[in-house]
């Protein structure tokens, strides 16, 4: 009976998530680089971009259960010019708390090549990047949850090979100090870099 119970509640934890998209299948969730030879006026048009999550858990050792707002997120994205895009990301429950996750400019110098600079997401692993909408299950796997969920105030600089070698490489310094330590100064920084080699 419990088992029975514990996969009716997984399954409908799978199912109670729901994304929300103001644009067509034309999305900007990143901020990307505008084809000047395509361009129209709706370009620089703002994207909205939502999800919301909720889940119901059933805990059978103390015979608990809980309801639970997983995501609640809004975000903005959009360009200002063909080659600077810029994005702002809030999520209005995470699972109880208020929190500013991105907000950042990006500049495409040349193509396949982008620069950001400010709060954002560090690169490091592929789950923790994906999208609360675009997982297969409820929540993150435990890895990219505990280890790759890091956000932070820095710059990041990034560049795909292609064709025929779908590289991509991303690399960045940061702050370390957290989202909420942006004013301390700094004697050393963090560096990362990230290698994501994509099967086409």
């Amino acid at each position: 009976m419990i088992i029975r119970k514990t996969l009716l509640l997984l399954a409908l934890g799978l199912t109670f998530g729901m994304q929300v998209t103001s644009q067509n299948s034309r999305t900007n969730e990143d901020g990307r680089r505008l084809n000047k030879s395509e361009m129209e006026t709706k370009d620089y048009m703002p994207e909205i971009h939502g999800t919301i999550r909720g889940k119901f858990e059933y805990q059978p050792q103390i015979s608990a259960s809980r309801f639970e707002v997983r995501n609640a997120r809004f975000s903005l994205t959009g360009n200002v010019h063909p080659m600077v895009a810029y994005k702002a990301e809030i999520d209005l429950s995470d699972e109880g708390s208020i929190k500013m996750l991105d907000a950042y400019t990006r500049i495409f110098p040349v193509e396949d090549m982008n620069f950001t600079i400010g709060q954002m997401r560090v690169p490091f692993t592929i789950d923790a990047h994906r999208s609360p909408h675009q997982q297969y299950f409820a929540n993150r796997s435990f890895i990219a949850k505990q280890v790759g969920n890091v956000r932070d105030v820095g710059a990041t600089a990034g560049y795909t090979f292609r064709p025929g070698f779908p590289l991509t490489l991303e690399a960045g310094v940061f702050n370390g100090s957290g989202l909420t330590n942006q004013k301390e100064w700094q004697e050393d920084f963090n560096y990362t870099i990230k290698g994501q080699f994509l099967f086409t």
